[in-house]
Order: structure tokens, then C-alpha cells, then sequence
């Protein structure tokens, strides 16, 4: 038996009126491609008042909509295919209404399917994959300080407390161009392992060290989730902040999946 939990949590921040972080998860029924699983999408929008929630919630309902009816044994091409999808139509909206003009949004999903995990991504919110003794990123941030720390230019102190940390090189709904990173295989899930998705007032509020502590103190996701917003909120809370955890029980090869569902 494979036992699932999902946790998740949003909220505003300390000193935002708006919050235009938008996420769900759906599970993924039985088919003839698939057993049972678990779509994740979380989305952090930009683009001024009302403009960014606009975008996150096109962007996760446009992937959940190009992704969960109609999947193909092809994962990995059918989220690119819906991401491309999502960036078509932000882009598409903003050109028509000078109101929305510049709004766009960050992007990142995990799909979990018979043990596998698969995701993909753009922009600064962040996957991961934490087990009983470490945490690790999966995703890559696409902001103008992560390539300057990627080509050695700073050092990752100086990375922490840029003054250029919230500029984005890619997100949904920018450019006709978009490059969308994507896992290149599956990744295999463990027991006791959790995939968590988050944005990036999480990360920039405390570190990953205290997210790996404060996940392995809980063993109901929904409550790891309130103590990261809750720590975030702590440390000034200048975001939006949203996490999702799907924490995992034994894996074999005829899961039973058990999940909550919110959005």
C-alpha cells in the first residue's frame, strides 16, 4: 500500500493586500494509462494589482485543463505542451486588455504516478524533495541573481541579500519564447519521503535547512504547512507565501492512494 497525504497553505504576507499565489492538486484517476497519482501546481503571479492573480490562477487552471483529461503516456511532453498552452493564453489576455499588460507568473508542477515523480517549471517558485536526511532543490530558479551565482560572479552570501533578487529571466505569460524546464526521467519516491512546492516567500523568509527541521517534526502535511507559513510570517512576511506537501507512506507496486483535495 502507498499512502499519500497532502498538505497546503497560502496567505498573504505581512505587508501585501493581495495574494496572488494560486495553487491545487488534483488526483489522477484510474484509466487505461494510469493507476492512481497526484497532479501539483502552485503559481506565484506578477504584474501589479489584480494582474498577477489574473495570470497564476489562468496558469494552474490551464495546466490542470490540458493535463488531467487527457494524459498521455508521454508525461513529460504533455505538461511542456500545457505550459506552452498557459503562455499562449496570458499572453494572449494581457495584449487585450491595457490593464493586464506586463502580468505574467512562475509555474511549477509535479506529477506522482506509481512511485514516479516527474516535474516541471519556470520562474523563482521552487520544488523539492526532502527524506529522512536531507533536502534537495529539484527545480532551478530563473532570476538575474541565480545566473550571476551560477557563472561564480557572487558568492551565494551575497546572493541572499541581493539588491536585484526579484528579477525574474523567466516566467508564464512574457514572452512567445518560453523555455520550460522539465525533470529529464522520473524520479523515484521513496517511503517517508515528501515533494514539496512552494513560493518564493518561503524561501526568501527562512532557509532550506528550517524547512527539511520543521517538515520532519510533523507527520500530517496540513500542519507542516501552517508552521512554514507561520515561520515565514515571523520573519517579516514581505510576500505571499504558499506550500504544498504530498508526504509518502510505504511504496510498492499496487499503490492505494489516500489524499485530501483543496484548492
Amino acid at each position: 500500500m502507498t499512502l499519500i497525504k497532502v498538505g497546503f497553505e497560502t496567505h498573504q504576507g505581512m505587508k501585501r493586500e493581495e495574494n496572488q499565489d494560486y495553487a491545487a492538486y488534483r488526483p489522477l484517476k484510474n484509466t487505461p494509462f494510469s493507476r492512481n497519482g497526484i497532479l501539483m501546481v502552485l503559481a506565484d503571479g506578477m504584474g501589479g494589482y489584480a494582474g498577477g492573480s489574473i495570470a497564476s490562477k489562468m496558469a494552474v487552471n490551464t495546466l490542470i485543463a490540458e493535463f488531467y483529461p487527457k494524459r498521455q503516456s508521454d508525461i513529460i511532453n504533455t505538461l511542456k505542451k500545457s505550459f506552452l498552452k498557459a503562455n499562449s493564453l496570458i499572453l494572449t489576455h494581457s495584449r487585450k486588455d491595457p490593464n493586464l499588460k506586463g502580468m505574467g507568473t512562475t509555474l511549477t508542477t509535479a506529477v506522482i504516478q506509481d512511485g514516479q515523480l516527474f516535474f516541471a517549471h519556470v520562474g523563482d517558485s521552487r520544488g523539492y524533495i526532502v527524506s529522512e536526511t536531507e533536502i534537495v532543490q529539484l527545480t532551478e530558479d530563473h532570476t538575474y541573481v541565480a545566473d550571476l551565482l551560477k557563472q561564480g560572479l557572487i558568492s551565494p552570501r551575497e546572493a541572499q541579500n541581493h539588491p536585484y533578487d526579484h528579477i525574474i529571466t523567466r516566467a508564464i505569460g512574457v514572452s512567445t519564447n518560453l523555455i520550460v524546464d522539465h525533470s529529464r526521467t522520473s524520479y523515484k519516491i521513496k517511503s517517508k519521503q515528501a515533494v514539496v512546492l512552494c513560493s518564493d516567500g518561503l524561501y526568501k523568509c527562512i532557509s532550506d535547512e528550517e524547512i527539511y527541521n520543521i517538515i520532519q517534526q510533523y507527520s500530517d502535511p496540513s500542519a507542516a504547512c501552517r508552521k512554514l507559513v507561520y515561520r515565514a510570517n515571523q520573519e517579516g512576511g514581505p510576500d505571499n507565501i504558499t506550500v504544498m506537501i504530498a508526504l509518502f507512506g510505504r511504496v510498492n507496486a499496487k499503490p492505494n492512494w489516500f489524499f485530501g483535495l483543496r484548492q
